[in-house]
């Protein structure tokens, strides 16, 4: 295998079994590309490879920050183009696996600019968003490109507090700047590279969703959870907010006993996120050849 193998897909559709058997087959580590698993102390709820399953293949960008940290896509570039280097150089080829589109997205195309944010202005739009909200934020973005909501949704306050950034920080529109980020070159670099993109029925991975989280129940995700609070989860809301921590995080706060609705609750919510990381792969990985299993 002289490309390196990208294994993506819905959560509970077998992505970690098939990255093994692979990365076995042809000599490969695995770097992960979970924007949960990338979390110490984080292992139930995030559905890590077992310790079992990390003997058998060595993986990289698991445990890599503690639970009250923030960590972003620019993070994980800089510390998967690392593992990436290593690997190579010590002979091995490499599998990617993991479900989390922004990271999935970086392994092909920029997922970052380089433009920096003056301290005034981030302070600036910070005010606006505090005291407005994300109707104040696009308001005063139309004030400066009266063309952005043909480009950005103005009912995202994150991405209408970034585009509004980059306009004022740069001078320009926000069809310029998309044109200028879209001939950025991919920060992972120039390799050959193959997509493997899974995928199974709906009722087929409903039935994997109930059997993992009765699992995880099982097998301690609440106590995992109270000691995920204790470390700082509260303070992160990417983490926090996170499919299964949620839901169990809501449970322990409410003093909720009902374990029957939190399995409910974790199932819905996990669907819901098949449903948008399908969405993703649709769009924003659209021109990008794969192969389906």
């Amino acid at each position: 295998m002289n490309n390196v193998l990208i294994i993506s897909g819905a959560t509970c559709t077998g992505k970690t079994a098939l990255a093994i058997d692979l990365a076995e087959k042809h000599n490969a580590e695995i770097i992960s590309c979970d924007s949960v698993q990338i979390y110490k102390d984080a292992d139930i709820g995030s559905a890590k490879a077992t310790l079992q399953e990390q003997a058998r293949i060595k993986h990289h960008l698991i445990d890599v920050v503690k639970v009250n940290q923030p960590f972003d896509v620019a993070s994980y570039v800089e510390l998967a183009k690392q593992a990436f280097n290593d690997i190579r150089n010590r002979g091995k080829n490499v599998v990617v696996v993991g479900g989390s589109g922004f990271y999935l997205k970086s392994w092909f195309m920029a997922v970052a600019d380089n433009i920096s944010i003056p301290k005034e202005i981030s302070e600036f739009t910070s005010k606006i968003e505090r005291e407005g909200g994300a109707e104040a934020l696009a308001k005063e973005l139309l004030k400066v490109d009266a063309q952005a909501s043909e480009i950005v949704d103005m009912n995202n306050p994150r991405r209408t507090k970034n585009a509004l950034e980059r306009c004022l920080a740069t001078s320009k529109s926000v069809r310029e700047l998309r044109t200028e980020f879209e001939k950025l070159p991919c920060p992972m670099g120039e390799f050959p590279r193959k997509f493997i993109l899974i995928d199974r029925p709906d009722d087929e991975i409903l039935k994997r969703i109930e059997l993992r989280t009765q699992i995880m129940l099982k097998t301690g995700l609440i106590e995992e959870t109270k000691n995920l609070i204790n470390k700082g989860i509260l303070e992160n809301p990417s983490l926090r907010n996170s499919t299964g921590y949620k839901q169990t995080i809501d449970y322990l706060l409410s003093n909720s006993t009902n374990i029957d609705k939190l399995k409910s609750d974790i199932v819905v919510q996990t669907m819901s996120l098949v449903r948008k990381q399908r969405k993703y792969f649709a769009t924003q990985l659209r021109d990008i050849p794969r192969s389906r299993i």
